[in-house]
């Protein structure tokens, strides 16, 4: 028992500071942004450890480390997410708003439509048919299909 009141006796700045990289370096090899949040809280606890004892410097650690968890996850982690489906190397994601032509009719409500040189598949969100040389809006994407409405 000694030993262990011994060991949380000696943690300070550096302790929680390298606790707080070691987390980091697990976090960059996992990439889950799960190990993130207590790495936080042990960086947050480091500034804490010069001012409290130990047994503060546990308390926050848990205290921050389920704090910054949850509001991590809930905020945070979205952000990320959709951050990495943005549209990044993904062209049609570019012309949602834009303007297309018809090529050739869309019948029982699919078809094709062309953007400057390109033509790409596509179908109306409501199912309607729609003639060849129309213009019309792309409001959606559906994996690599564009969802058009009339202009």
């Amino acid at each position: 028992m000694d030993i262990i009141l011994t060991a949380l006796e000696s943690l300070n700045i550096w302790w929680w500071l390298g606790f707080a990289a070691i987390l980091l370096v697990a976090e960059l090899l996992t990439g889950t942004t799960y190990i993130l949040w207590p790495a936080s809280a042990a960086f947050v606890t480091a500034l804490l450890a010069s001012f409290v004892g130990w047994p503060m410097e546990l308390l926050s650690f848990a205290v921050f480390g389920v704090t910054f968890l949850i509001l991590g996850d809930r905020f945070v982690k979205p952000r990320l997410k959709s951050g990495t489906q943005s549209g990044l190397n993904t062209r049609a994601t570019y012309l949602v708003g834009e303007y297309v032509t018809v090529v050739g009719g869309f019948t029982e409500g699919r078809g094709r439509v062309r953007h400057g040189d390109t033509e790409w598949s596509a179908k109306t969100a409501d199912g309607s048919d729609l003639e060849e040389g129309a213009k019309v809006i792309v409001e959606a994407l559906d994996s690599t299909r564009l969802i058009v409405k009339s202009a």
